[in-house]
């Protein structure tokens, strides 16, 4: 098969849907190539340094096909050709400086017509892999990890950031024509300050229903408000209240003049101790789901048979947690052990780490995947699960 015939897709955000879609591919048995790259200012700060980390990784790729002995002709070949295809598309810069992203996924097999590359919103550890199956689950954590949304506003202008707890990018900015307070004195100060009250309340009113028509059309998990600390009651009172369910705080900073760093240094404390207060709050409700309620449960065989039966809520697990499991070929039932499917008696297939096939299933019935971080000692290095019934 020629470039030509693969059906290229535009670069996609990582996100729920594009997830979802990425894990129903299948190469068919051929091998696919999965790279992924790293674009963390702090380490590589340059092109020549991106463009020498990838061609390092498509480097060895091509020599591990070479090497592999149980690679028929045909699949060296197709694999030169996927090789070969990325180097191509790497070649032109504006991929390895995509617009606010940390790093950038690839999936090559032009046997069964895959092309995809999705822009990553926080960095990821640079690999290669060449398998039979895709590689996806250095993206499953960072699917799993709650969106933040920060919005900072002063009396006249309003910006909005985007990411999580390693990264937040700029993706919109207002500002609006209000004017400054005057120092003259008497009547005509007061009319002229009431004006220009009535004008800031517009501002913050105008901005946070653009920032509600960008949670419905993009929706994130957890909100924060930066900016001058006179104006933070304002602001969360003009907030609809689907906005301010998702409220996590606010903190003071020099809204026109930061920098994305600044505004993730200021955040930062406050996604860390929202996460902290989430995961307490979990764990205080597994303690209280596992007696006498049986509204929890913890422990992989447990955890994985409740998926199957696609009770569960919240999905809990510690910090990069792997577990090894078994996956039926036929309905995707997920097990610990090996023993034949009881619903079709097929035999299961082995997986070095179960955990990707558990969050795809945990995603795939709208369940929440929380990630442990602060508090994972408490899950024992187990995985956990709070119940729809």
């Amino acid at each position: 098969m020629t470039s030509t015939e693969i059906k290229q897709i535009d670069r996609t955000k990582l996100d729920g849907e594009s997830l979802q879609r990425l894990l129903a591919l299948k190469t068919g048995g051929h091998r696919a190539l999965s790279l992924y790259l790293s674009f963390e200012p702090s380490q590589l700060p340059n092109l020549r340094e991106r463009h020498m980390q990838a061609s390092s990784l498509l480097d060895d790729a091509a020599r591990r096909q070479e090497q592999d002995a149980s690679a028929s002709h045909e699949e060296r070949m197709a694999m030169r050709e996927d090789v070969e295809r990325v180097r191509e598309l790497l070649a032109d810069e504006r991929e390895l400086a995509p617009e606010s992203a940390r790093g950038l996924a690839i999936f090559c097999c032009g046997a069964a017509g895959i092309f995809e590359l999705l822009s990553l919103p926080s960095p990821v550890d640079p690999q290669v892999s060449v398998e039979s199956q895709l590689l996806v689950e250095p993206l499953l954590e960072q699917a799993a990890v709650s969106g933040w949304c920060v919005l900072l506003i002063s009396h006249r202008a309003s910006r909005v950031f985007v990411g999580d707890r390693a990264a937040l990018v700029e993706v919109a900015s207002v500002l609006d024509d209000v004017h400054k307070h005057h120092a003259q004195g008497g009547w005509s100060q007061s009319r002229y300050q009431r004006g220009v009250e009535q004008e800031t309340d517009e501002h913050l009113r105008a901005a946070c229903e653009l920032l509600l028509e960008r949670m419905r059309a993009r929706p994130f998990e957890r909100l924060l408000i930066g900016g001058p600390a006179e104006l933070h009651h304002r602001v969360e009172h003009k907030l609809h209240r689907d906005l301010q369910e998702h409220l996590a705080g606010s903190f003071e900073i020099d809204v026109e003049r930061a920098g994305a760093d600044e505004v993730h240094r200021r955040a930062l404390p406050l996604i860390e101790a929202d996460e902290r207060a989430r995961e307490q709050h979990a764990l205080q409700r597994l303690r209280e789901g596992l007696a006498p309620s049986d509204h929890a449960a913890v422990g992989l065989d447990e955890v994985l048979e409740l998926l199957n039966e696609r009770r569960v809520r919240v999905l809990l697990m510690p910090h990069a947690f792997t577990a090894a499991g078994f996956v039926c070929p036929s309905c995707g039932r997920l097990s610990a052990v090996a023993a034949p499917c009881p619903l079709d008696g097929a035999q299961p297939q082995a997986r070095e780490d179960i955990v990707e096939s558990a969050i795809a299933a945990a995603l795939g019935q709208d369940a929440e995947v929380m990630v442990v971080r602060h508090e994972r000692d408490e899950l024992g290095g187990r995985l956990a699960a709070l119940l729809r019934y």
